[in-house]
């Protein structure tokens, strides 16, 4: 047993090393008092007989940027007050690959009732998983100008990858204590696409002749979307809106989904939870978008499926100044090269946003317990995962507290806090956050996850005095 446990602590610390990039950590996932860490772990092996909460029950939001960072942008006086853009001290600071996400989530129902052998689970709810991912290149170029990009292999590249998904989830799972030892659990989803945006090419090369210092510009543009009808393309590839929400367009886009997960104590004190989360899809089969963009050829500035400029002559300049309907003329005349087309699109299919997870647990006793966990999720082609230190205690049977240290990229400050107190026997309210810091400091933060909620639940000796 004594080499299963170095094993496994080997392991953590390798994964630990591992995690350099961000994920979401939510002090919840690790409070054991509080029914929602069943999102994390559907094996769990709640101290209720049943648990309740009607639209107040989980409330979340999560927000991620890896390099973003406002005391970056800016030259600050001796009183600490921006005094100018500093473009290449911003441009400096970022990563060739940056992240910003934006995760949130809203209960409209839970219902958790005790059988036989284990506990029968459902939720339903709203989803919203965003990210952008995008390199440095446009702010290089703001910072350093063209001039520093010369040369047919040393163009400005900018890229950028979204994804964003919007949709209702109806969850029914069971947690079944297989034994003294084994819990095993898992959920059932039937999902709802609300709203898609997904791109295939966000991508533009600027190259400058290092001679004559003309620009030449190559673009790609091809993203799918799928919304409800209240936005639709029209004959000529107008994308119009006409004001209507209707009700059914809220479940027309089919998903399914399953989290999965088990716990195995080897004992008193230690134990391990794995767990599979989001391991699914969505058919986005209404109202589907595709949108393309693309250097046109609309005239003398055209070239070989790209925007060639030569500059202006000095006449020219002066009439684009001082000329407004030569400006506007102008202005019109470019916008021919760089036109964006809609179109009706046929169905397709994205990915949830899977999550694995991987903890071990050291109690103390009862009422102290010691996690290590490391956890990563899939978005898109990539993989962020993180790494999680996390305190839990049990006070007086009414109140519930977590401390979590999280490693981020280029962040190692990721304190979190939660609290939950039971009040009236059976109304639990909590707060918990995985950035305390970020609070001091919210245009510099990395990372943060705020959660919160009022859940009514009934303990094994309440179960005659059910919600008093």
């Amino acid at each position: 047993m004594k080499k299963l446990y170095k094993n496994f602590t080997l392991m953590m610390a390798v994964f630990a090393i591992a995690a350099v990039q961000a994920q979401e950590v939510s002090p919840v996932d690790f409070m054991r008092m509080n029914p929602y860490q069943m999102k994390a772990n559907p094996a769990a092996d709640l101290p209720y007989e049943s648990v309740m909460s009607l639209l107040v029950g989980n409330i979340g939001l999560d927000v991620q940027n890896t390099t973003l960072r406002y005391n970056n942008l800016f030259d600050f006086d001796t009183d600490g007050r921006p005094a100018a853009i500093n473009l290449r001290q911003f441009s400096n600071s970022l990563k060739e690959k940056n992240f910003v996400g934006i995760n949130a989530n809203m209960d409209f129902f839970t219902l958790y009732r005790r059988l036989k052998k284990g506990m029968l689970t459902i939720n339903y709810g709203v989803k919203e998983h965003s990210d952008v991912k995008f390199n440095d290149g446009l702010f290089k170029l703001l910072g350093y100008g063209n001039a520093a990009f010369t040369g047919e292999s040393n163009p400005v590249k900018v890229n950028m990858d979204v994804n964003v998904q919007l949709y209702q989830e109806l969850a029914v799972g069971y947690q079944l204590n297989v034994s003294e030892k084994l819990s095993l659990g898992g959920r059932a989803k039937l999902l709802f696409g609300i709203g898609n945006v997904t791109t295939d090419a966000i991508d533009a090369r600027l190259f400058t002749d290092p001679d004559s210092y003309a620009l030449r510009l190559e673009e790609e543009v091809a993203v799918r979307m799928s919304m409800p009808k209240v936005m639709y393309v029209d004959d000529d590839g107008r994308l119009k809106t006409n004001g209507l929400f209707i009700m059914g367009d809220l479940f027309r886009n089919l998903g399914f989904g399953i989290d999965l997960a088990a716990e195995y104590r080897f004992d008193d004190q230690f134990s391990m939870v794995a767990a599979v989360n989001d391991l699914g899809f969505i058919h986005w089969g209404y109202n589907n978008i595709q949108l393309n963009g693309s250097i046109h050829d609309a005239g003398q500035f055209y070239d070989n499926s790209g925007f060639l400029f030569n500059g202006m002559d000095i006449d020219q300049l002066q009439s684009v100044i001082a000329d407004e309907s030569y400006r506007e003329l102008f202005l019109d005349t470019l916008q021919q090269y760089f036109q964006l087309e809609f179109a009706p699109m046929e169905k397709y299919n994205t990915a949830l946003n899977t999550n694995l997870l991987l903890r071990g647990n050291y109690d103390l006793d009862a009422h102290n317990r010691f996690s290590a966990q490391v956890q990563g999720r899939f978005l898109g082609s990539g993989f962020r995962p993180a790494f999680t230190l996390a305190y839990n205690g049990n006070f007086f049977e009414k109140l519930d507290v977590c401390a979590t240290y999280t490693i981020m990229p280029n962040s190692y400050d990721n304190i979190g806090l939660g609290i939950s107190g039971r009040l009236f026997k059976t109304c639990n309210i909590y707060l918990t956050t995985n950035n305390v810091i970020g609070f001091f400091s919210p245009m510099n933060l990395s990372g943060m996850n705020v959660q919160a909620g009022i859940v009514f639940v009934l303990r094994p000796e309440d179960k005659n005095n059910e919600y008093e």
